[in-house]
């Protein structure tokens, strides 16, 4: 059983993902971004090349996807796109460039992957598209990533109607704020007094769900979003302060 995951070599829920899916049987044939070179080399090292092969992939380059296209060879089982560009913006001098970067990354590279590569999935096939909370607010200074987020909801539901006749699923999973290096920032520890269960999701947790939405575990489950995020999209911050301080 072969799997095409996107971002496999990403520190994070990216590289659970990837030590998930081999960890459950399958061979992985990811992509990774020049920034992660270092920590692709180390999985390298640790599997061999029959459970895991990595390429390095600039996802902005229609290029460097077609090449990559063309070196999956043979049937795969399904992909899992875990990649993604963030970029902060500055709404008074907006940047065109960074812009077309997030749409070519987050939007546009899952769609071509998918049509590119679906003549090679088998029947049972499952693609998951790893998204974010941020596809249902509206943002202040990430509104490329924010709005990429959106549209692939809605690219979800398009491409299961269409691939569904092939036996093939498609599912979104909008994360929410998940620990990582960042677990001490301001903005990581203010997310935790928003989220209900009062703390940050894992790594292991995002890819626990990723791949249940893969496996045959969710085989009536198509065209939709499955969030996890331990409640962050239900909390209203307003009605929370108006609770705590009738509470006084």
């Amino acid at each position: 059983m072969r799997v095409v995951v996107i971002g496999a070599a990403k520190t994070g829920y990216a590289e659970s993902i990837t030590r998930k899916l081999i960890n459950e049987g399958y061979s992985v044939i990811g992509t990774y971004d020049e920034e992660y070179a270092d920590n692709a080399k180390k999985m390298q090292a640790e599997f061999s090349a029959d459970v895991l092969t990595l390429k390095q992939v600039d996802l902005s380059s229609r290029n460097e996807l077609s090449t990559f296209v063309k070196s999956v060879e043979g049937e795969i089982s399904g992909m899992i796109f875990a990649q993604f560009f963030f970029y902060m913006e500055d709404p008074d001098h907006f940047d065109h460039l960074m812009w077309d970067k997030s749409l070519a990354i987050n939007l546009t590279a899952p769609n071509y992957l998918v049509h590119e590569l679906k003549d090679q999935m088998v029947p049972g096939s499952s693609i998951v598209i790893i998204t974010s909370t941020e596809a249902y607010r509206g943002s202040y200074g990430a509104s490329a990533y924010a709005a990429t987020k959106t549209a692939i909801h809605n690219l979800v539901r398009t491409l299961a109607n269409n691939l569904g006749q092939r036996g093939i699923r498609i599912n979104a999973l909008p994360a929410g704020w998940i620990g990582g290096e960042m677990d001490t920032d301001e903005v990581f520890n203010k997310s935790r007094s928003l989220t209900p269960l009062g703390r940050l999701g894992t790594d292991e947790e995002i890819a626990n769900v990723a791949y249940f939405l893969f496996s045959k575990e969710s085989s009536f489950v198509n065209g939709t979003t499955i969030v996890a995020d331990g409640g962050y999209l239900g909390s209203d911050p307003l009605s929370k302060y108006e609770f705590e301080d009738s509470r006084k």
